[in-house]
């Protein structure tokens, strides 16, 4: 799905527009759903008969829904799977993203490390992320079990330009596009669960089993 750093950026941008408690714990939420097992972290579940599946939005907002509102880290995972969605239905449903034809998700892999710095350039990106104290320790750990020394220096990683090449699929605009349209929708998700009313429906955002499964 959208890189950490594309992540980070949405969550960046969204310290502007609205208050929250700590936005360390926002941050290392926002990112720390990478550092787990793909399926798991990401709560995906079947629906529709198993003929579909989606992000378990529900089930997150069932475990942690009250945590959200207290504690930024709970927060920002959630929104991390929020921006997934988006994600997924923008480049599969907008720009038709084909992940089964050979060598595409190592291509888009390498548009994401080109892209990567134009984001941390343009939204001015720092790489000062920092693991919570006892994090073994937090409930979200009841989610998968989560590789943060990876997930520290994978980050680390994405923060060395590389050199540029022509972009296979996923530009430095579409990053723009995205980031744009993601950081209005958390916004608005934001308000929402603030305000008593109902978060993102899961099955909105489903997809066909069997369809395009191979990991972005």
């Amino acid at each position: 799905m959208a890189s950490s750093v594309v992540h980070l950026a949405i969550t960046n941008e969204l310290t502007k527009s609205i208050n929250f408690n700590d936005t360390n714990r926002l941050k290392f939420g926002s990112v720390l759903v990478d550092a787990g097992s793909y399926g798991k972290s990401h709560l995906k579940v079947n629906v529709s008969d198993g003929k579909k599946k989606c992000y378990d939005f529900d089930r997150y907002r069932q475990m942690f829904g009250e945590r959200m509102l207290a504690d930024d880290l709970y927060l920002g995972y959630y929104l991390h799977l929020v921006q997934d969605a988006l994600y997924r239905h923008y480049v599969y449903d907008r720009y038709h993203w084909n992940p089964m034809i050979p060598g595409n998700v190592e291509r888009l892999h390498r548009d994401y490390s080109i892209v990567n710095h134009h984001v941390v350039t343009k939204y001015r990106l720092e790489n000062d992320l920092v693991i919570p104290e006892d994090f073994e320790n937090e409930d979200i750990n009841q989610i998968d079990s989560f590789d943060t020394s990876k997930l520290m220096a994978d980050m680390c990683s994405y923060f060395v330009p590389v050199a540029e090449e022509p972009i296979f699929f996923f530009t430095k605009e579409m990053s723009d596009e995205y980031i744009t349209e993601a950081l209005a929708f958390c916004i608005k998700e934001v308000e929402n669960l603030r305000n008593g009313l109902p978060g993102i429906d899961m099955l909105a955002y489903a997809w066909e089993r069997g369809v395009a499964q191979a990991k972005e």
